[in-house]
């Protein structure tokens, strides 16, 4: 078995993981179901309706979600399987920006404009159709509040251990292929 000098629990971290080089992709994929799933949920099952800053933060889930496939379908510790890790690790430091950023909002530490963009290239009827449509909800407004904490706070310290739980495996699976040469 191999031995690398860390900790208990990054030995046991670094069996598992020499064990089964795709479970940090997995593991990666799984957390984003779940997290797009509870997100759809959310909208469609409880009707809370999304800001765009809402929709802007599933963005690194689906980018980290089609990584995570990649480092599953690739070859343990090559080239591609890193890459897809520290492409997870990217998506996820990108979320955590964006949630920090809206969290900001939130708390009105600085203004956003959510309104969204308009086609200039709108026929009149369709302009209308637009104005007379529902208002995009503001970006300011916490609907979903738990423990006394907006879930954007929430997805901002969800996102950064996600970061750095793919960016550890990547390292983890680095110094296992450095260790089988």
């Amino acid at each position: 078995m191999l031995s690398l000098s860390y900790g208990t629990d990054m030995t046991y971290l670094i069996e598992r993981i020499s064990q089964n080089p795709k479970l940090p992709g997995l593991f990666i994929f799984i957390v984003c179901l779940i997290a797009l799933g509870t997100a759809f949920f959310v909208e469609y099952g409880l009707g809370i309706d999304p800001c765009i800053l809402c929709l802007y933060q599933r963005i690194p889930y689906v980018a980290a979600g089609l990584f995570a496939l990649f480092a599953i379908v690739s070859k343990p510790g090559g080239f591609t399987q890193q890459a897809a890790l520290l492409g997870c690790a990217i998506a996820f430091m990108s979320g955590a920006s964006i949630a920090f950023y809206h969290f900001g909002v939130e708390e009105q530490w600085w203004a956003a404009s959510c309104s969204g963009a308009q086609d200039l290239n709108m026929s009149l009827d369709d302009l209308k159709a637009s104005i007379m449509a529902e208002p995009l909800k503001p970006c300011d407004s916490k609907d979903w509040v738990m423990l006394g904490l907006s879930v954007t706070v929430y997805n901002t310290l969800g996102s950064l251990f996600l970061a750095l739980s793919s960016f550890t495996s990547l390292l983890i699976i680095r110094k296992l292929k450095e260790h089988s040469r």
